[in-house]
């Protein structure tokens, strides 16, 4: 049966069975949603293909065969996401089509430099781990040129593996990096498999080295496999602990705090209007001290109205700090009162302490949604700020108890950032200290968007050390409470919602360790990880801290160049057909 199998594969119909396993596994794999193990056998799937290919006559029309399967598994990952985006299903289907190939393309670069550098490195180590380090270092570029984010990455949401506890420490490169190290791993079994075990079934070449210098490489070769396959069984070990949220019944080393999203019910298609959100609010201040509407929750023509509607809203919230998420209407060229006008959605601060005019817009939106917004909105360059909320005592404790300061209140900090901004990991990177909360508001328009959203959002809260609140006016968006140990849903669709969290005290404001070195510093550590201190001497090169792409001229000076025909190799540069060998 294996023979059988084998021979299907590798010399009866390879094109067939690999196109249809990657459309299979594509359309599994990458959703808006991405899951870690259909991804990790998609890549394994893809490099084991490109290494077959890579220098057959036939390469380029086998890989078109392969972009054209992988686009179509993907375009229908996304087909409600889609169909509901823009008002032409068309045109939404298209533009997934084109943003998938382009992610397509991305993917196969990094594996063609794996097959085309990985085997000129001077240990088996560095030759083995260098698709995972090109596989971070790839997504990561394109997170930062993409107008979405890391929404179209191949890189599995936090629920779907167990390296999630990495994220404060590696941000979404450890995770990118872990799949592409697991599918390394799997196309090196595969290869093994698919070419057999006896050695007259392989194909021979031309070779200085003795048969003890071939064997040894190949148990040298089996010990390094062995070896990652170990420390990603030790890197999946922690997601066995439970990650508890902190105690809400005590307040000696606890906060806690009351948090709600206020989503009035919409009656016959109507969009809430101020008075509702006025009205909705007013029934959460006696639960909650935080209270957050979604985005665009409200419009405003100018910034008076705005100010009267944040007058009237003050009036009604009692202690609470209310998060306003709104749109306003601004000239595109102040200088030229004449031109048209455009669009801007941001988030205010409102509490009742503050007078006409001192509420705090702390937040504009950065990044829009691609033709829905970009056209008719205008972005904004300044970064998240931190607000620091004092919280009063809660009615079981006195105000001694409560905190030692003079006004008997505790600090509670909040930043924020909206929507489609979250799909960023550089969306807090400018700040200089920890959260304790992020405000998110967001309006979602498919379910499978709204869930992928959500995902990003927690993403971003447990890269910070953070919780994030995350309230979506979406017709079928999802709302909840994210990080410290929280992950549940709360809310879908219309319908106002409260909890109560517990957070540190006194809480640490020091930042995580993805927060202090960012992007640039983990993909050092990786680098270094790969090739020792072959790496570590080039450092010193580097360019700037905050250009990671520094990295790729140390990377030219410490490969040294092809090395001869006696090397342990994937493929031979020599050989063509069907009798490529697949191992090393």
């Amino acid at each position: 049966m294996g023979e059988t199998l084998r021979s299907l594969i590798v010399t009866k119909y390879p094109t067939p069975v690999f196109a249809a396993t990657q459309l299979i596994l594509s359309f599994l794999s990458l959703g808006p949603s991405p899951t870690f193990i259909p991804l990790v056998i998609l890549l394994a799937t893809l490099r084991l293909h490109a290494q077959r290919i890579a220098f057959h006559r036939t390469r380029v029309l086998e890989l078109m065969c392969s972009w054209l399967v992988v686009t179509m598994g993907a375009s229908m990952a996304h087909y409600s996401a889609a169909t509901n985006g823009l008002s032409s299903s068309l045109q939404s289907f298209a533009a997934v089509g084109v943003m998938s190939t382009i992610t397509y393309m991305f993917a196969m670069v990094a594996i063609y430099l794996d097959i085309r550098f990985s085997r000129q490195f001077p240990t088996i180590w560095a030759q083995i781990t260098f698709l995972p380090v090109v596989w971070a270092m790839t997504w990561s570029a394109v997170s930062h040129i993409s107008p979405v984010g890391r929404l179209l990455n191949w890189s599995p949401v936090s629920t779907s593996h167990p390296y999630g506890w990495l994220l404060p420490y590696t941000g979404p490169l450890g995770i990118d990096w872990a799949v592409a190290a697991c599918a390394a791993l799997c196309s090196e079994g595969a290869a093994i498999w698919l070419m057999g075990s006896d050695e007259e079934e392989q194909p021979v070449f031309a070779s200085t080295s003795s048969p003890d210098e071939v064997s040894s490489k190949k148990h040298s070769r089996t010990r390094n496999l062995l070896t990652l396959g170990a420390l990603l069984t030790v890197l999946a070990l922690p997601s066995l602990y439970t990650n508890i949220p902190t105690r809400i019944d005590t307040s000696f080393d606890a906060t806690p705090l009351g948090v709600a999203c206020a989503l009035p019910v919409v009656r016959k298609g109507i969009h809430p209007a101020l008075k509702d959100y006025i009205a909705e609010t007013r029934k959460l201040t006696s639960l909650a001290k935080v209270i957050l509407w979604p985005e665009s929750a409200v419009t405003f023509d100018s910034q008076e109205e705005r100010e009267n509607a944040f007058e009237d809203l003050r009036g009604t919230i009692q202690q609470s700090l209310i998060g306003v998420a709104f749109e306003e209407s601004v000239l595109e060229d102040p200088s030229k009162p004449s031109r048209s006008r455009m669009k801007r959605n941001g988030l205010a601060l409102i509490h009742r302490s503050q007078k006409r005019g001192d509420e705090v817009v702390q937040y504009y939106k950065r990044n829009l949604v691609p033709f829905t917004e970009s056209f008719s909105s205008i972005p904004s360059a300044a970064p998240p700020a931190i607000y620091t909320f004092e919280l009063g005592n809660p009615r079981w404790t006195t105000k001694p108890e409560w905190s030692s300061e003079t006004n008997y209140t505790r600090p509670i900090t909040i930043t924020s950032s909206i929507c489609l901004d979250l799909a960023f990991s550089s969306a807090f990177s400018s700040l200089d200290a920890r959260p304790a909360l992020i405000l998110a508001p967001a309006r979602t328009w498919d379910p499978t968007v709204g869930l992928a959203m959500w995902e990003q959002a927690k993403s971003r809260a447990n890269e910070m050390g953070s919780m994030v609140l995350w309230c979506d006016g979406g017709a079928t968006g999802v709302s909840g409470v994210g990080g410290g140990g929280i992950s549940e849903i709360m809310q879908v669709g219309a319908g106002s919602w409260t909890r109560t969290i517990g957070l540190q005290f006194p809480f640490d404001q020091r930042r995580t360790l993805y927060a202090i070195i960012g992007e640039w510093g983990v993909l050092v550590f990786l680098v270094a990880f790969m090739g020792g201190g072959s790496v570590v001497r080039h450092l010193p090169a580097l360019p700037g801290r905050q250009s990671f792409l520094g990295i790729v001229p140390a990377l030219r000076r410490f490969i040294p160049g092809r090395r001869g025909a006696n090397q342990g190799n994937l493929i031979d540069f020599a050989e063509s057909g069907e009798t490529q060998s697949l191992l090393r």
